[in-house]
């Protein structure tokens, strides 16, 4: 074909790939911290594992462990958030005995007939940086795959390794004797290549899959002494590494300090909640030396407190109730009193122990009349946590929507009025969310007057968005590339928790 000119010089297709937005957060993860270790906090690396039925945290920590009994509460309730994080809590100084290493082989494909048929087969070993190799291997005695691990281990035992037979996973296993981080094993060099000439038909390395694409090997590794730490060193550690979780529950009675200390540090955290359950009469107290009174007076509104006398995991299905929004619904935000927690016995209060809880806004379960209730469902200080939640639903959404406008724009947004609108549509569009799902509702503005909007004023859609025009924006802020400030009007729906009833009659 004779040298032609591109077409492109005279149509020039470009494809604008549009970048994904920032993802929002979850706000229904539960984050369950354990001091106990069961078969998961078993390295020095793990910090958290996921859960999707009370089952698996069973078979996780033991159907006896404490961790597997709280879970259960939250999976009882209905309907309750998807995910559970179960994080570790190294409360007492432990001690992680060494490993062994294992080369696991592939799903043996070869008959037994075929292994058997060998008389002289060989492979090698990498033990840590040291080559083992073995010949002259004769397996036409045995009779079954196990008989062939025993026939292979007589030579690879005085090099302190074993071969078994996993029936399981129809598949050859290589184990070093010794425990240790030194002893890591191998047919690979380090080129990926297989130590011998696969292609050979007494090559066991093949024959065994322990050089398979689906071989893998895990390394041992050497004791390690896990030192103590505080509640809030644990949060620390697990937020560095993992901080997609919104609610905190601790597997273990907390002290008044721990209680104070733990509920600072979820107070100073991106938006999230401390859970408690107490059974404790003094924790009513509104004297200055009750803890839950010093929290409420400090205002920390991210702690939920329930009063319960028999169950120290109750709040639990508390939270899994409380947590199950999904603010992507229509009229989907929920109010905790009137709820009932399945696997809690309701227990009777006498009133002033209720009208104690109140003041406190500690939450308590027990019966009206003859239905069991949850009541009032606040946070410490008496403000309704369902309010609580809603905002850092959006909070976060107005962020996530907001920095995505600016992201996912192909060209720049221009700092003027006709930009600034750009990104109040942004917020005026998680607005609209927030109506959609309940959260927001039309009413009368009682707040501080703003742009064109006055208190005393009706909010038609439930909420307001101004911002002022950028021929107003000071030198330094326009030279610095920044909008003009957002403001935003909302009316919370809440919800009624109480009623009075006139009755007038005439004879």
């Amino acid at each position: 074909m004779a040298t032609s000119l591109p077409l492109s010089e005279l149509i020039n297709v470009q494809l604008n790939v549009q970048p994904l937005a920032p993802s929002r957060r979850d706000f229904g993860v539960l984050n369950l911290m354990t001091p106990e270790a069961g078969h998961v906090f078993n390295d020095e690396s793990t910090l958290y594992a996921e859960y999707a039925t009370a089952t698996a945290v069973e078979q996780a920590f033991g159907s006896h462990s404490a961790t597997a009994q709280a879970a259960r509460l939250f999976f009882a309730q209905t309907p309750r958030p998807k995910r559970l994080v179960v994080s570790r809590w190294v409360r007492i100084k432990r001690v992680l005995p060494a490993t062994q290493s294992k080369l696991y082989g592939g799903p043996i494909t070869a008959t037994l007939e075929k292994l058997k048929a060998l008389s002289a087969g060989y492979f090698s070993i990498k033990v840590g940086s040291a080559l083992k190799s073995y010949s002259k291997i004769n397996l036409s005695t045995a009779n079954t795959h196990e008989e062939i691990a025993t026939l292979i281990t007589t030579q690879t035992s005085a090099d302190k390794l074993t071969l078994r037979w996993d029936a399981s996973g129809q598949r050859f296993i290589v184990e070093a004797d010794q425990a240790g981080a030194s002893h890591t094993l191998s047919l690979m060099n380090s080129d990926g290549q297989p130590l011998a000439v696969s292609s050979t038909p007494s090559y066991l390395g093949n024959l065994l899959k322990l050089d398979s694409s689906d071989a893998y090997s895990v390394a041992g590794t050497d004791a390690v002494t896990l030192e103590a730490q505080s509640l809030t060193a644990a949060l620390s550690q697990l937020e560095a590494r993992f901080n997609h979780w919104y609610a905190l529950y601790v597997v273990h009675p907390l002290t008044d300090t721990q209680i104070k200390e733990a509920a600072n540090w979820i107070l100073a955290a991106d938006k999230k909640i401390l859970g408690l359950t107490t059974s404790t009469p003094q924790h009513l107290d509104t004297g200055p030396f009750n803890v839950f009174k010093q929290l409420a007076d400090q205002k920390n509104e991210r702690v939920v407190a329930l009063y319960d006398k028999n169950n120290p995991y109750a709040v639990l299905s508390w939270l899994a109730r409380a947590l199950s929004v999904n603010f992507a619904g229509n009229n989907t935000t929920i109010t905790m009193k009137f709820k009932q927690l399945p696997g809690v016995t309701p227990h009777p209060l006498t009133l002033t122990e209720a009208n104690q809880c109140k003041a406190l806004g500690i939450n308590y379960y027990t019966y009206f009349d003859e239905t069991a209730m949850v009541a009032e469902g606040t946070v410490l200080g008496g403000r309704f946590f369902d309010e609580v939640h809603s905002l850092d639903w959006f909070f976060d959404a107005v962020q996530k929507e907001v920095a995505a406008t600016l992201q996912r724009s192909h060209t720049k947004i221009p700092l003027t009025d006709a930009g600034t609108h750009r990104l109040l549509a942004a917020v005026e569009k998680v607005c609209r969310e927030g109506v959609h799902n309940g959260a927001f509702a039309p009413g009368v503005w009682r707040g501080d007057p703003f742009g064109h909007l006055h208190s005393g004023e009706r909010l038609e859609e439930g909420f307001y968005v101004w911002a002022d025009t950028v021929d107003r924006l000071s030198s330094s802020d326009r030279e610095a590339r920044k909008a003009p400030p957002i403001q935003v009007a909302l009316k919370l729906a809440g919800a009624i928790h109480s009623a009075d009833i006139l009755v007038n009659f005439d004879r």
